[in-house]
């Protein structure tokens, strides 16, 4: 992860906790419940949730009787989280793991990236060094913003960095970071360069019927 989106993070941090103890964000009423239904679905016991800011997923997932490791590049996000939960928490990079290092605690029955994809190059290696520390079964699950994002906002739809990662959200966010918009296409290139895996793509719905997130679902074979 960039110094950029670490710098950003560790600025607004704290505003981040704020914002998403108080669900001021209005669409994570679809995407949180999307995700926990989804893991709820699988079967296993261990599992990992990769970018895991605050860690109110991993908490979500304790409920429902995982054991989980949360990971993240933010160590006062990852303070913050253990103040509310006696589950595992580590200082953790996606470039550990495109560098190969063993993930604290692996092998996992799965492992999830919610919302924190914002790289251009090295998704692939991401993705498949995390696959390679699952087990024989292992699920990779990622949740993004749906590629329709670029079309609602009178964007060209074409894979592009976008310039603030706050732009949108509610809260006294400074200092936004760049990330890697992708189009349908270029998501689908990516997931079918990772070896030994099968992949299966659902799209999130809000009340009026328009896609705000994607839940990818990779299977290991």
């Amino acid at each position: 992860m960039s110094k950029e989106i670490i710098s950003s993070w560790e600025k607004n941090a704290g505003e981040w906790i704020k914002v998403i103890q108080d669900n001021s964000i209005p669409s994570r009423k679809f995407t949180n419940k999307a995700i926990v239904d989804t893991i709820a679905e699988l079967d296993g016991s261990k599992a990992v949730d990769i970018g895991c800011g605050e860690g109110w997923l991993t908490r979500e997932m304790n409920k429902l009787g995982w054991s989980t490791t949360g990971l993240d590049a933010t160590a006062c996000l990852i303070e913050e989280a253990k103040k509310n939960s006696g589950q595992s928490f580590e200082v953790f990079t996606f470039e550990d793991i495109i560098e190969g290092k063993k993930i604290p605690n692996a092998p996992f029955d799965v492992a999830i990236f919610n919302f924190c994809l914002y790289l251009k190059d090295g998704l692939v290696e991401l993705l498949s060094n995390t696959v390679g520390q699952l087990s024989k079964n292992g699920v990779l699950l990622v949740q993004t913003l749906h590629p329709y994002f670029l079309l609602q906002n009178n964007l060209p739809y074409k894979s592009q960095w976008l310039s603030d990662s706050w732009k949108g959200l509610p809260g006294n966010f400074t200092d936004g970071h760049s990330w890697y918009a992708r189009t349908m296409e270029d998501w689908l290139d990516q997931l079918n360069q990772i070896e030994n895996t099968n992949f299966g793509i659902r799209e999130i719905l809000n009340d009026e019927k328009k896609p705000i997130s994607l839940i990818i679902k990779i299977n290991r074979i």
